[in-house]
């Protein structure tokens, strides 16, 4: 907006300023003093405007200037050194909420003294996700963070186009509980492929070190062929992709160090287009094939659906291995959108449930290992389950409380997402504090979640018991942010629950996860993390020990 408004004023102004001048004729100007003018004016007039927005309205000006906030920020950058040298993605905003618990929005300075406050306390999440929902959208820079990956889709709608659209997956089925029973055998056939996978690692042994990290993002790229997009891939079972997609979307996703520091840059400033690197050349090549795949794929299901229709026959058996129940068949019977937004939607699903379904059954593997006890209870209520119904159904698998309460407390200790933004659409107050429009509010899914004002003591202790323990945070719905609140909460997220259950069952059933020497050296802190990243991950994947039982 500065550099469109500058323009437009310079321009004018040289038009003006030669009009006045009655001894010069501007039709006789010559262009290159007309040019020359107009860069004076345009780069005197810009460097002022941004002078005045970078040192003078954040310090002097804004109405946010009075908010708490950590104050060691660098010259032009703010808190990003901070961030990016953290040791997680996450944990200078924990601190901070921490630090100020009482506050409803924390103050921090990003690039170029950019304000960004941090949503903070249960009541101002309740105030930007619900009460106020409509009235912020995602900003620019997180677009360009997120969609190159994803497309625009759900994501990134706004306002009626959000409503729309979120009716459309409802219209689905997908997500809908009748649904979700008949795609449970689907979730219990690729557990039961992933204990398959553990077999062969361990072989005649009796347990061995399995890095867990690959062999969870190929289930979950095999589960969401068969539920998303009506395909087998066939990954646990075959080193290569059947299409290269996995190999693809790990690019797109898991972008080595350098890349994700050109993700994290592009934010404030789109350099993306203009690098000629190999670690933004990759990404761009994988995000391109993702996107023809997932292109083809729509076509050809089309076509089948089409000649299935023509033949007469049920359109469950047009090549769609879920029988017709996955979320691509539903789109296109359904036709609530055109072929060209449906690879968008999908590859929405595909990005959000990937990686964050994926890093959770990770954190699970990590929590079962160095909470020996945890894993022994947890595997007892499953055992005594399977002893009276070797195969459960979905609300035999709803009343393990024990695994409820496990799967909680995983996904409030190791959020899979980090963040999401929302920026003011127009003035408003939120909690008392005013918010001019246009400025970006920062969303941290551990704030709440390891907020000591709403947990306690022992909010960094991994207690799957807090949750029967009526405790603030276990009844406070908006203390639990791991899949956000409001009309723009995950929209998948009893399908994510039902899927991390099934196989747990599986494979606690049959095997022990134990600790590494690695695991043990770190005396029950965390392994280090990948930062900067879109998900809370270990660095270079978790090996843990997996013993056959």
């Amino acid at each position: 907006m500065d550099l469109q408004l500058t323009v437009v004023l310079s321009v004018l102004e040289v038009v003006v300023l030669t009009g006045l001048q009655r001894t010069v004729d501007i039709a006789q100007t010559s262009p290159l003093t007309l040019t020359n003018a107009f860069f004076i004016h345009f780069l005197l007039q810009y460097g002022a405007l941004k002078i005045y927005r970078i040192f003078i309205v954040p310090h002097y000006l804004s109405p946010l200037r009075h908010l708490p906030g950590p104050k060691d920020n660098f010259p032009l950058l703010g808190q990003m050194k901070n961030l990016l040298t953290a040791d997680s993605p996450s944990a200078p905003y924990v601190e901070w909420g921490n630090k100020w618990p009482d506050a409803p929005f924390i103050r921090h300075l990003g690039l170029a003294n950019m304000e960004l406050p941090l949503i903070n306390t249960v009541e101002t999440h309740r105030e930007v996700f619900q009460t106020h929902n409509y009235s912020f959208v995602k900003p620019e820079f997180m677009y360009r963070y997120v969609a190159d990956i994803s497309g625009k889709g759900l994501l990134f709608s706004e306002g009626e186009e959000h409503k729309r659209t979120v009716l459309t997956f409802h219209l689905t089925g997908l997500f809908s509980i009748p649904n979700l029973k008949r795609i449970l055998p689907v979730f219990q056939e690729k557990a039961g492929d992933l204990s398959a996978m553990f077999d062969r690692e361990i072989g005649g042994n009796a347990k061995a070190i399995i890095e867990v990290t690959a062999a969870f993002s190929r289930l979950r790229i095999d589960v969401v062929g068969v539920t998303v997009l009506g395909v087998h891939l066939g990954n646990l079972n075959h080193a290569d992709s059947q299409m290269d997609f996995l190999k693809c979307f790990d690019r797109a996703l898991n972008q080595p160090p350098l890349g994700a520091l050109i993700s994290f840059i592009n934010t404030a400033i789109p350099i993306r287009r203009w690098l000629p690197i190999e670690a933004n050349r990759g990404f761009e090549r994988a995000t391109r094939e993702v996107h023809r795949m997932l292109l083809e794929c729509v076509r050809q299901r089309s076509h089948d659906l089409d000649e299935a229709t023509r033949k007469k026959e049920a359109f469950a058996s047009a090549n769609s291995v879920s029988g017709g129940r996955d979320l691509l068949t539903m789109m296109i019977v359904k036709k609530e959108l055109t072929q060209s937004r449906k690879p968008k939607q999908i590859l929405n699903f595909l990005s959000a449930g990937h990686e964050t379904t994926a890093g959770t059954l990770n954190w699970a593997a990590f929590a079962l290992s160095t909470h020996p006890e945890v894993q022994e209870k947890l595997r007892r209520e499953i055992l005594d389950l399977l002893e009276t119904s070797p195969t459960p159904g979905y609300s035999e698998i709803e009343s393990l409380r024990y695994l409820h309460n496990f799967c909680r407390e995983v996904l409030r200790l190791y959020a899979p997402a980090i963040s999401t933004y929302r920026q003011a659409a127009t003035d408003l107050t939120v909690c008392g504090q005013m918010i001019p429009k246009g400025t970006p509010l920062v969303g941290i899914m551990l704030v709440t979640n390891l907020s000591t004002r709403v947990w306690g003591a022992d909010v960094a202790e991994f207690v799957p018991e807090r949750w029967n323990r009526g405790e603030a945070g276990a009844a406070n719905p908006y203390a639990f942010s791991t899949f956000m609140h409001g009309p723009r909460m995950c929209i998948g997220k009893n399908y994510a629950l039902l899927e991390f259950k099934a196989m747990l069952i599986e494979v606690l059933a049959r095997f022990r996860f134990g600790m590494t020497p690695e695991l043990r050296a770190l005396e029950g802190k965390l392994p280090p993390l990948q930062n900067p990243s879109l998900t809370y991950r270990p660095r270079g994947g978790l090996r843990v020990v997996v013993e056959r039982l």
